[in-house]
């Protein structure tokens, strides 16, 4: 084979090494984790550390106005409230965030103390009544981070709206995780069963106080099911 034959098979392997080499670059992968946003007086210094194993570089948007960079970091934030905050990896012009929700609070747990139901879906998929000729039978449970679930025992007879008390103790819970609400039509006749007619994702992040006089309920919807929850922030 001549010279300038092989030149080109050589070249033309690096060529197709290259595209293959640039094909294979992903996007670096991040999370992270910080200390806690929990503290009685101003300001609140919280320690951000990242995980990108593959990562250049790690820049930071604490959801103040303010930005980082690098793997740990330290921020003050100097007032009150929910911030998000996100982190973002960046390899060979790639990158991927990470965001989550931290909430700065002087309180240390948040308490439902009451469910509305303000609305609930009038019919079954497909436009079949819950219960012909009745209202449904309303009953929730509520789904905690961790998917620990509480199932309440009540149930509100032939209602489409109405509203639940919620044992404090069973209503405590971690303000930026996600918490479900399930709606049932419950039937306890000669054949029991349990319909799912909405389910609703609430965080308490959105609502953290800013001062001591806080918004105490909060409407949640999803779809045609409204709730408004009853809450109250303890020390």
């Amino acid at each position: 084979m001549k010279l300038h034959s092989l030149l080109f098979v050589c070249l033309a392997g690096l060529i197709v090494s290259c595209k293959k080499d640039r094909d294979a670059e992903t996007a670096p992968s991040i999370s992270f984790t910080n200390t806690s946003g929990y503290k009685t007086t101003l300001p609140v210094n919280i320690v951000f550390t990242a995980s990108a194993p593959s990562a250049d570089n790690v820049t930071w948007d604490f959801g103040d106005g303010t930005t980082g960079q690098g793997l740990t970091v330290n921020h003050s934030y100097t007032s009150f409230g929910g911030y998000k905050v996100k982190a973002t990896a960046t390899k060979s012009g790639l990158s991927s965030s990470y965001s989550k929700d931290i909430p700065i609070t002087f309180y240390r747990r948040a308490v439902i103390k009451r469910i509305d139901v303000l609305q609930t879906p009038t019919l079954k998929p497909g436009g079949v009544d819950w219960d012909p000729g009745n209202f449904p039978d309303l009953a929730y449970d509520i789904v905690f981070p961790g998917d620990t679930t509480y199932v309440s025992g009540t149930v509100l007879n032939n209602a489409e709206t109405g509203s639940f008390n919620v044992i404090p103790s069973q209503g405590t819970f971690i303000f930026n995780e996600d918490i479900k609400f399930n709606i049932y039509d419950k039937d306890v006749g000669n054949v029991p069963d349990k319909e799912l007619m909405g389910t609703v994702r609430f965080k308490f992040t959105s609502v953290i106080p800013d001062t001591t006089v806080y918004v105490d309920s909060v409407q949640v919807n999803s779809g045609a099911l409204r709730l408004m929850l009853k809450f109250e922030f303890q020390q």
